[in-house]
C-alpha cells in the first residue's frame, strides 16, 4: 500500500478531512467525546477476535470515515477497540477523514471507490482483500474474521445497485 499524504483539516470543533491519526481523533475536542464514549462501551467478542489475530498480522487497514457520521462514530471505536485487543502493529492503520460529500481535497478516496462511511479496507500485500462497509453482516468480529481468512465475503451494501465493489 503507497503512503498517502495530504493536507489534515482538524480543528478543535470543526469535521476532520484528509489524512489523520488516532490522536488527531483522541485530541479533537469533538470527536474525543464520542470515541471515547463508544470504545469503552464496546465488548469485542475476544474468542472471534483472537481467532482472526493470526491473520491479522501481514494485513494493513486503511480506515475512511466520517467525523460527523454516526455509523462511523459507532464503529470506528469498535474497530480500534478490536484491534488493541490483539496488539494489532498501529504502523499497518490508516486512518483518512472525509468531508460531508465523503470526499477529500486531493481525492484520497477516489481510487478506493468510497461511497459510505465508514469504510475499512483490509490490504494484504498491497492488495484489497476486502472491506467492510457501513455495518455488519454478521458482526464486527466475524465480518473481519471471513474478510481476513478469505471467506467469500460480501460487504453489507455489495448487492446493492449503484455501489462500486472491487470483488
Amino acid at each position: 500500500m503507497s503512503v498517502i499524504s495530504c493536507p489534515t483539516y482538524a480543528e478543535n470543533n470543526e469535521i476532520m478531512v484528509g489524512k489523520i491519526t488516532r490522536t488527531d481523533l483522541q485530541e479533537n475536542t469533538v470527536t474525543k467525546k464520542w470515541l471515547d464514549k463508544n470504545y469503552l462501551n464496546y465488548s469485542p467478542n475476544t474468542q472471534i477476535v483472537n481467532q482472526s489475530q493470526v491473520f491479522l498480522s501481514d494485513v494493513s487497514i486503511t480506515i475512511f470515515l466520517g467525523s460527523w457520521c454516526h455509523d462511523s462514530q459507532r464503529e470506528v471505536p469498535a474497530l480500534l477497540k478490536i484491534l488493541d485487543t490483539i496488539s494489532f502493529n498501529p504502523g499497518n492503520l490508516s486512518i483518512v477523514a472525509l468531508s460531508v460529500n465523503k470526499d477529500t481535497p486531493s481525492k484520497i478516496e477516489a481510487k478506493s471507490g468510497i461511497t459510505r462511511t465508514p469504510t475499512f479496507v483490509f490490504y494484504r500485500n498491497g492488495r484489497e482483500i476486502g472491506r467492510y462497509v457501513e455495518q455488519a453482516r454478521k458482526s464486527l468480529e466475524q465480518d473481519i474474521l471471513d474478510i481476513v481468512t478469505g471467506v467469500d465475503y460480501r460487504h453489507y451494501y455489495a448487492d446493492s445497485p449503484n455501489v462500486q465493489n472491487p470483488h
